[in-house]
């Protein structure tokens, strides 16, 4: 907390007076409201405080010597197979679609095969020339980019949403103490301000798309439809007399049996981003765009055209969803600003840089 006056820390937060302007701070008008700058100090605190207690957790020797060489990339392999076999039970459901559980399946198959061959346990042959798939640079931080994708499309109450956060939680930790090691994670001595402004629109603008998707896009609807079935059906009788004759009243019968009859019950529901298709990809390409804007280095690795062919598909994936609800709004306010930042940085670095002008001698000559 700083003080309203002079802009000072104060050393406590119950301080009613700043120790170096000497102003009181309650005469500012201070409501104990955190400013910006308190809160994402505050936010700061608290990631750091959840990644160490993430780090004591995976790194705890009483965990690494239960798994085949002190493997986590295998405790990860472990909990992606097993998120995405779990909603085949009937009573939990939830999966994230054929296709894509197909995809996630053979990944961990390979990524475990590959740590369990490491750890000296012994492979089936086919499977460990399959396996030699997932040694390659690019293939665990793709794996580890779905299974942030799917921790994030299944983010929600239950078994299989907790199982993918592990799974995602593990790859994460794995891949940051990769990138840690590498020349990429140094930071930059004298960043630029058109770098550092692009990182915070591009990292606001992807953020504000990953809220969008949390909200209503649409709307569905479930039919449900029945040839009929056993139960009780009310029918009118006509009361006659002897002769067969009406006698004008009727009368209301149950009877049960089998009820011919095709019923339909529609059943509408809202959807939100997330449930649309081509939604894994789109978080994709917002995380990958995330990154080449926060590392430098990540940027001079790819084609200078892949983010605008990133953000345009981000925007165009938008656009397809448009209609008069919030998240599809907030989601193009987002991409919007994805594109700008990008623009202007590509302007910035494409402009001539201007030289000093000539000096000229006191008599106008130069």
């Amino acid at each position: 907390m700083s003080c309203p006056h002079c802009g000072q820390p104060l050393p406590d937060a119950r301080a009613t007076a700043c120790p170096v302007c000497g102003r009181e701070v309650k005469s500012a008008g201070f409501t104990g409201i955190p400013s910006a700058e308190e809160a994402a100090d505050s936010a700061r605190r608290t990631a750091e405080a959840a990644g160490h207690a993430v780090r004591t957790l995976l790194e705890d020797p009483r965990l690494r010597e239960r798994l085949p060489g002190g493997s986590l990339p295998l405790l990860g392999s472990g909990l992606v197979a097993s998120a995405v076999l779990l909603p085949i039970l009937p009573i939990i459901g939830g999966g994230i679609g054929l296709p894509w559980s197909a995809v996630m399946l053979a990944g961990s198959v390979l990524l475990g095969a590959r740590e369990w061959s490491a750890a000296g346990r012994p492979v089936p042959a086919p499977l460990e020339k399959l396996a030699r798939m997932a040694s390659h640079p690019a293939f665990l931080p793709l794996f580890t980019a779905l299974a942030f994708t799917f921790a994030f499309l299944s983010l929600g109450l239950g078994l299989v949403p907790l199982v993918w956060l592990g799974a995602a939680v593990v790859l994460g930790y794995v891949q940051w103490r990769v990138f840690q090691a590498s020349a990429a994670s140094a930071p930059e001595l004298r960043p630029s301000p058109e770098a550092t402004r692009l990182k915070r629109w591009v990292l606001a603008g992807a953020a504000v798309c990953a809220l969008s998707m949390l909200f209503t896009w649409g709307s569905g609807m479930k039919l449900w439809t029945s040839l009929g079935g056993y139960g009780y059906q009310d029918r009118q009788v006509m009361e006659v007399d002897r002769s067969g004759r009406p006698t004008g009243y009727q009368s209301t019968e149950s009877q049960y049996g089998w009820a011919p009859n095709l019923t339909r019950t529609a059943t509408f529901y809202a959807t939100s981003g997330r449930s649309r298709p081509g939604a894994p990809l789109a978080v994709l390409a917002l995380m990958s765009l995330g990154l080449l804007a926060a590392i430098p280095r990540a940027r001079e690795a790819v084609p200078s055209m892949l983010p605008f062919l990133l953000a345009g598909a981000v925007t165009v994936w938008g656009l397809l969803g448009l209609a008069a609800k919030p998240g599809p709004l907030l989601f193009l306010l987002g991409a919007a600003a994805i594109d700008v930042a990008w623009f202007r940085a590509h302007r910035a670095a494409s402009a001539p840089e201007s030289s000093p002008p000539e000096e000229q001698s006191p008599s106008g000559q130069a």
